[in-house]
């Protein structure tokens, strides 16, 4: 497995989370408690440490987007023994009125493992607000 892809793939996948195409999820992560979400990045799913099982665009776009890289890039991502992603989702660090607005606090691990090794990324994002949908 070529170290470099894999150490990319485990920051980028944090980076994802926290930024690229998350609008999808927020109204669904702002109807759950605070907790952890575990991702299973080789089959998309998605967990939520209070609430259970989840369904999440962003996981299947990782998904996705992890497969897609290791085929162009020569990376057999089937090989990989495990890949997850754990993100800590707080939103009581600003008090708000929820029924409108929210501030998340996301805090992510990324894990990749081989036979030989374990690819790891972090990031931590402090100011994600989201405007709620008012029906």
């Amino acid at each position: 497995m070529r170290r470099k892809r894999l150490n990319h793939y485990a920051d980028v996948v944090c980076k994802m989370f926290v930024g690229w195409r998350m609008g999808d999820d927020m109204e669904a992560l702002s109807d759950l408690p605070d907790g952890t979400i575990s991702i299973n990045l080789l089959t998309g799913d998605a967990v939520h440490s209070e609430v259970g099982l989840l369904d999440l665009h962003i996981a299947k776009e990782i998904q996705a987007w992890l497969q897609q890289q290791g085929a162009k890039e020569g990376v057999d991502i089937e090989k990989l023994k495990s890949a997850t992603l754990e993100v800590d989702v707080d939103t009581n660090k600003v008090a708000t009125n929820k029924k409108k607005v929210l501030l998340f606090s996301f805090s992510c691990r990324s894990n990749l493992k081989t036979d030989t090794a374990t690819y790891q990324g972090a990031l931590t994002d402090e100011y994600h607000w989201y405007t709620r949908i008012i029906t």
